[in-house]
């Protein structure tokens, strides 16, 4: 079994540690990996949409609502769209 875990991403700006976790996944690392922004830290995943491409927007949306504080009622980010307590919210990935 492989235990090699993806290297830990630290940041206190939302956008570089959005940019860092999306240019590993992108680069084909597709672990779950533990992140640390604004002082909390929680795991995000890629994800992939019906085609088998990464759902940058998933990513994203993972990496602002651990920001914020701000986690999905349901689990969910597909396509960055998620809701916290009843309010939907939308987050993009940066190109």
């Amino acid at each position: 079994m492989n235990t090699n875990r993806p290297k830990l991403m630290t940041s206190t700006s939302v956008e570089t540690l959005t940019r860092a976790v999306l240019a590993a996944a992108r680069d084909g690392d597709r672990r779950a990996r533990t992140v640390t922004v604004s002082g909390r830290t929680g795991i995000v995943t890629p994800h992939a949409d019906a085609e088998g491409n990464l759902d940058a927007d998933d990513l994203a949306a993972q990496v602002w609502a651990l920001a914020h504080d701000k986690p999905s009622d349901d689990g969910s980010y597909e396509g960055g769209m998620f809701s916290h307590r009843g309010v939907g919210y939308y987050r993009a990935a940066p190109e």
